[in-house]
């Protein structure tokens, strides 16, 4: 089956991945350093490739992961952009990074309190 390969047990369709052991990391390696990857990019292909809004939360600061996996559980409701990936049940409903800056209206002060409040930053 050419163009197809075997992930970890799981069959991806021309999957470029590669797994690396922990030993032979290096922490210059763009592969496993996600920060170091989304600096590498310029601003435009960071908002093509995570979103205007998602790279601007990660330039604020924002936890590169938590931003990327949002994006999963993205719902719309009254308008607003919500995630249920990073929420429990019962807790209040997580806004998008997007959504975040939408609602800080340019404020930086209040898009990283929000943002945080959202546990996108630590």
């Amino acid at each position: 089956m050419e163009g197809w390969y075997s992930a970890n047990g799981l069959i991806v369709s021309n999957c470029d991945c590669v797994h690396i052991p922990a030993r032979e990391d290096s922490a210059d390696d763009l592969r496993t350093d996600p920060k170091k990857y989304f600096a590498s990019l310029s601003a435009a292909e960071q908002d093509r490739l995570f979103t205007v809004g998602g790279a601007e939360a990660i330039r604020a600061g924002a936890d590169i992961a938590q931003v990327v996996n949002a994006r999963k559980g993205m719902y719309e409701a009254g308008g607003r952009q919500f995630t249920r990936t990073g929420t429990r049940r019962r807790k209040r409903p997580r806004l998008m990074p997007e959504q975040i800056l939408r609602e800080a209206g340019g404020d930086r002060a209040e898009a990283l309190r929000l943002l945080k409040l959202h546990n996108y930053l630590r």
